[in-house]
């Protein structure tokens, strides 16, 4: 057995299609089940009359298979279909293909699927070292694999037992949860008096329901320490000292109020105690955008970070909610690399009419907001367009307020850009399009199929992006494994309940319903 790096063991396994779906969690405890397995030149891995031990990762040399031509033709082969160009002519025949596997290459997948293909084997190429995953370790992880279909075949679309479609849960049949049966694990993210952050689930009578409903677990075989969601908790105390209860309860029905989807978590509950009021979220979030964006994006992860703002952005306008939340310091990550919309502190219910509150994050902000002349949806198209340039540079486009806020606002009311030339040129008509200051004329201000047919976007599947089925860019995986890793640490759990050296609040009137 060999125990490596975390990181170097995520990207081996990111690299094998069957998994490329699963959760980092998920593949984090795969790589603790791997096997290491050495060679040496010429040394059979395996023989066709016998099945393989499992799927074999490649860490160091080569590996030469020969193959039956039939075997090519079954569904659950597709490493051997994907190496089938460097088959070496003068050794094949009419029946068999030589299939030359590199270092960082896989084969044997079809073992997790219970699959045995005979007239296969494989021998060393030099020394060869190899991480094995056998079909045990991985049930027991992941739990079982279904078969592809036909169909799948020419996809290579492996699929998990369970949908990656978007389920809600019945708050009805979760019953009332009480913030002493909540344990938290971690802050992600804080504002003035509300924090954002990971909470484990206690075992109770409705714990079972909830192991089957967690976004994390694709399976039933989850571990009770892994149910861990998001919860978003006030302090009574700073929103008392702060005045801002009408402020939080709006945000609360706001977010109740929002149809979920694969962006917009559900709201599972609410609930209160003496000292805290939380809303418990249907996700696992990970780090705001902003804790991985150290260097810029590449722009397909760009444009997979922005299609999922499109989507949601669009779903929120039709419903008249203006979010004006959409910045790399709000926007998370949940920990599959999807983003999520769980703070909600900015928006707000138009029914048609424009407001007029200065509020959102500085830098982020519409010529019409920064110049109090009353705004409307469009200020969140400016603010995506605000989003993809810092995604792509690095760097807000108008300066960051944290710097020069007045120079900042001066910036953006002139709508002073400038943009390199190391930008596409369809990424840069992209962002000179939604960083328009006339905000009748800014793409978008007249509905998302606007944005959404931009060629910028022309890569994208909307229908994927929606319902969560569009592969996350590894270069989103990649920075999302460095950043858990580097943060594993845990804030020492403690329960939900009050501290001893905090004042017992009453229960306000604005809170009694909560």
């Amino acid at each position: 057995m060999s125990e490596f790096s975390n990181l170097s063991s995520l990207k081996l396994l990111r690299s094998v299609d069957l998994l490329s779906r699963l959760t980092i969690l998920q593949l984090s405890h795969i790589a603790e089940s791997l096997s290491e397995v050495s060679f040496s030149d010429g040394q059979i891995i395996a023989d066709r009359d016998e099945a393989f031990l499992g799927l074999y990762i490649i860490e160091k040399g080569q590996v030469r298979i020969t193959v039956d031509s039939e075997v090519i033709n079954k569904p659950n082969t597709g490493s051997l279909v994907a190496d089938s160009s460097k088959q070496d002519n003068d050794t094949q025949n009419n029946k068999e293909l030589l299939v030359q596997k590199d270092e960082g290459s896989y084969f044997g997948e079809w073992t997790l699927i219970s699959e045995h293909i005979g007239l296969v084997s494989a021998v060393a190429v030099g020394d060869v070292v190899c991480s094995v995953l056998t079909k045990e370790k991985f049930d027991s992880v992941v739990g079982p694999l279904a078969k592809l279909s036909q169909d799948d075949h020419k996809s290579r679309d492996y699929s998990l037992g369970v949908s990656n479609e978007f389920r809600t849960i019945d708050p009805s049949t979760l019953g009332k949860v009480k913030l002493s049966d909540l344990e938290w694990r971690k802050c992600l993210y804080s504002t003035d008096c509300s924090e954002i952050g990971l909470v484990l689930l206690r075992d109770s009578g409705w714990f079972p329901f909830c192991i089957l409903m967690l976004i994390l677990s694709s399976t039933s075989a989850v571990k009770p320490e892994e149910n861990l969601l998001s919860l978003k908790r006030f302090s009574k105390q700073k929103i008392r000292s702060l005045g801002n209860e009408a402020l939080v309860l709006r945000e609360k029905n706001l977010m109740k109020s929002v149809s979920p989807s694969g962006s917009v978590p559900q709201v599972l509950c609410t609930c209160a105690d003496q000292t805290h009021a939380g809303i418990l979220l249907n996700t696992c979030i990970a780090c705001p955008i902003a804790s991985i964006l150290h260097t810029p994006l590449d722009e397909a992860s760009a444009q997979f970070c922005a299609a999922i703002v499109v989507t949601a952005l669009e779903d929120l306008h039709k419903n008249g909610v203006l979010y004006r939340g959409v910045s790399p310091d709000v926007l998370m990550f949940d920990q599959t690399g999807h983003l999520q919309f769980v703070d909600f502190r900015f928006g707000k219910k138009l029914s048609g009419e424009r407001t007029f509150t200065i509020c959102g994050m500085a830098d982020s902000l519409a010529p019409e907001i920064v110049q109090g002349k009353g705004h409307g949806l469009p200020a969140d198209w400016w603010a995506l367009g605000v989003l993809i340039y810092f995604m792509l540079l690095g760097e807000m486009p108008f300066g960051s307020w944290r710097e020069s806020e007045l120079e900042t606002f001066a910036k953006i009311a002139k709508g002073q850009l400038t943009l390199p030339g190391t930008l596409s040129l369809e990424a840069v008509d992209l962002i000179t399009k939604l960083l328009e200051v006339d905000e009748t004329t800014r793409l978008g201000s007249h509905g998302a199929d606007s944005v959404k047919s931009h060629p910028w976007f022309d890569d994208v599947d909307w229908e994927a992006i929606t319902d969560g089925s569009f592969p996350v860019p590894h270069e989103i995986i990649s920075r999302l494994a460095q950043h858990l890793e580097s943060h594993s640490e845990e804030c020492g759990a403690s329960h939900l309940s009050p501290h001893q050296d905090v004042e017992e609040l009453d229960t306000p009137e604005w809170l009694e319903d909560w």
